[in-house]
């Protein structure tokens, strides 16, 4: 047994509903490396936070296969979505998942097929009016001192 002292009616809790299908404007928020359950190869689960509009702070997450060993259309796959994760935000070399970090972009959400109680992001594309931050540069800003997000800024 634990001994706590906590008040739900204080608490707002947390909604895990799907959002509704649509395009969204968001960030990844988060990213992790991880090997496949398979043992085959690799590829990276990104969290993906939405920041403006009426799901502002819903997150919705994606795994992308960056390596497959016995499914080469799985690899390519993959690795198209990943470039197109990249070209949204401006980046053209990617070193780290870091470098993908807080960099707005628009994502088209869908409801998986297969499970409607998920969502599965179909395409991600530069906000409008741009290119992805840092088009063509290879780098990105290092984050502000003051810890204000990168869109955010003026």
């Amino acid at each position: 047994m634990a001994t706590i002292s906590f008040n739900a009616a204080e608490v707002e809790p947390s909604s895990f509903d799907v959002l509704p299908a649509g395009t969204y404007e968001a960030v990844i928020a988060n990213s992790e490396a991880k090997p496949m359950k398979s043992g085959n190869g690799m590829g990276f689960n990104f969290e993906f936070e939405i920041i403006s509009g009426d799901c502002k702070g819903r997150k919705v997450f994606a795994w992308i296969t960056f390596e497959h060993r016995t499914s080469p259309d799985a690899q390519r796959i993959g690795r198209e979505q990943l470039s197109a994760i990249c070209r949204a935000v401006g980046v053209t070399q990617l070193n780290d998942t870091v470098q993908l970090h807080n960099l707005p972009m628009m994502i088209t959400v869908a409801l998986d097929k297969n499970d409607p109680t998920r969502n599965v992001i179909k395409s991600y594309k530069p906000r409008k009016g741009g290119d992805g931050q840092g088009a063509g540069s290879g780098t990105q800003p290092a984050p502000a001192a003051s810890g204000t997000a990168p869109w955010a800024r003026t």
